[in-house]
């Protein structure tokens, strides 16, 4: 009778351990793909977070822990995060403790084989590249998919880079004017930390811009983001055309 007790007693222990993808369990992790698509550039930031009440350790078979493939809207491949990359050949192991998220960040330029994508919808694939959890062997890999609209190429900004914190912010860009009138604001989603200011061009073409921010640290949210927001006014009615938004720091 005692040996039957400590059979059944290791048979109930083993046996929710052996399959985390069994049919109606629930998984002890989550896996998302969250895009943002700013005007030159798509951000990804790629989460695995245990949502177990116990460690979980991944084992990947390579140094690559995701794949991530973005199609247009008629099924075309335009971008596949592992082209071009080489990965370690070695397994590797990572660990997260309960409540615990790794984030990873990745960006696309918008660009395939030279050329800039067209304005439109897009689906993003993510799959966890991981093949055991907690020494069990996961039955299928994680994935998660979204979707995101891309903005078309902006005709009046372009090659936007931003530096600084703080306070201080230098920004580099190349802009043309269309109608003549070019503008600029700094704004942290609530309140205008820098009133409309115009931005000078000397012609039609391209000519490449340099613009120096001061905000007082008094003036700058406690949390959120201080974004530059770039824009043309229409010559027919001053409405705001072509905007541009840079985030020049998350705080």
């Amino acid at each position: 009778m005692l040996r039957l007790f400590a059979a059944m007693a290791i048979f109930a222990f083993s046996v929710p351990g052996q399959n985390f993808e069994a049919a109606g369990s629930q998984k002890p992790y989550d896996f998302e793909i969250i895009p943002n698509a700013g005007p030159e550039a798509l951000e990804m930031d790629v989460i695995l977070r245990n949502t177990a009440s116990y460690p979980l350790e991944f084992e990947f078979p390579t140094s690559q822990k995701y794949e991530i493939k973005i199609h247009d809207a008629k099924g075309n491949e335009v971008y596949t995060y592992s082209n071009g990359k080489a990965f370690l050949q070695a397994l590797q192991t990572l660990r997260l403790n309960p409540d615990e998220s790794m984030i990873w960040k990745e960006k696309w330029g918008y660009v395939k084989d030279g050329i800039r994508v067209p304005e439109g919808e897009y689906s993003i694939n993510a799959i966890l590249q991981a093949r055991k959890l907690n020494d069990e062997t996961l039955a299928d890999k994680p994935a998660s998919e979204s979707s995101v609209y891309i903005p078309g190429q902006n005709p009046s900004f372009r090659h936007a880079k931003a530096s600084g914190e703080q306070g201080m912010y230098t920004v580099t860009l190349e802009a043309r004017s269309l109608s003549g009138k070019l503008f600029y604001t700094v704004e942290d989603g609530h309140n205008e930390l820098i009133a409309e200011r115009p931005l000078q061009t000397k012609s039609s073409d391209w000519e490449p811009i340099t613009i120096s921010l001061r905000i007082p640290k008094e003036k700058l949210p406690e949390s959120g983001s201080v974004i530059l927001y770039l824009y043309e006014k229409s010559q027919k009615d001053g409405s705001i055309i072509h905007s541009f938004p840079i985030v020049l720091e998350k705080r």
